[in-house]
């Protein structure tokens, strides 16, 4: 695998799911590709993931909204810089030059840097012409991770496969879960988001999303351990997967 040496919210971070992607497309033996960050944790087991994505027929599940997206991310070129001269000092600077918007009549959507992609929408990545383009349209953007799978899901004259046709934007997606201050947090907030601690896990397990976003093992390492040994001793008992009708009724399953 060509590894990538990573900056937060540069173009790297997303060249590295690229790198991966195309890691994963020499093998035939999957349908789905998650891509998983190290402070998560899967709410389901492996048997209920796969039947849930069972029941997706191949749609993406990515999350996208247009109303809501920082244009100022997207607007404008971004510089990356180093401020001491080593590999922890690179950083984004905005330098306030305007972009020309993309190529192929794209409308740019807001969206997370994680969802669960079809193995259809990866070859779409990998090998897509206009994918390209916007790809490489992304490069002084910032966080192009967080538009990138949005843009090409939710533009609907791209016939993007497993992508969204509907003309309005999905109410929910159950790619992740994290919190925001919309509920109480157990653990602690860091950077606005909470990291879960151990009393969080009741309501998790209630949870529809497929990952949680964030666990730290030195914040709470009983949180990470309960919540391991959860997944592992449910995986061993292989139940039928609860509230299979919620996944049915997910936006991109109904009729646009």
């Amino acid at each position: 695998s060509k590894r990538e040496e990573v900056t937060y919210a540069t173009f790297s971070r997303l060249q590295a799911d690229i790198n991966c992607m195309n890691d994963s497309i020499k093998y035939s033996s999957w349908k789905y590709l998650l891509n998983i960050a190290s402070s998560e944790l899967p709410l389901k087991t492996n048997s209920e993931l796969v039947k849930i994505l069972s029941i997706y027929q191949g749609h993406n599940d990515i999350e996208g909204v247009r109303e809501k997206r920082n244009m100022e991310r997207t607007d404008y070129v971004w510089q990356t810089l180093n401020k001491t001269g080593d590999r922890h000092g690179f950083y984004l600077k905005n330098t306030g030059i305007k972009k020309q918007p993309p190529s192929d009549n794209l409308l740019i959507f807001k969206g997370s840097a994680y969802g669960a992609f079809s193995r259809a929408f990866v070859e779409f990545v990998l090998t897509n012409e206009v994918a390209k383009r916007l790809l490489e349209w992304s490069r002084d953007t910032y966080s192009p991770d967080e538009h990138y799978w949005a843009t090409l899901n939710y533009n609907p004259h791209l016939n993007t496969p497993g992508g969204y046709k509907a003309k309005t934007d999905p109410a929910i997606w159950t790619g992740r879960y994290a919190n925001w201050g919309e509920s109480r947090c157990y653990g602690q907030i860091i950077r606005g988001v909470c990291v879960f601690g151990s009393l969080d896990l009741p309501s998790l397990l209630n949870r529809h999303e497929l990952i949680a976003n964030k666990f730290y093992l030195h914040t709470d390492p009983i949180a990470y351990q309960c919540l391991e040994e959860l997944i592992f001793n449910r995986s061993k008992l292989d139940l039928p997967l609860n509230d299979a009708t919620f996944y049915r009724r997910m936006p991109f399953l109904l009729p646009s």
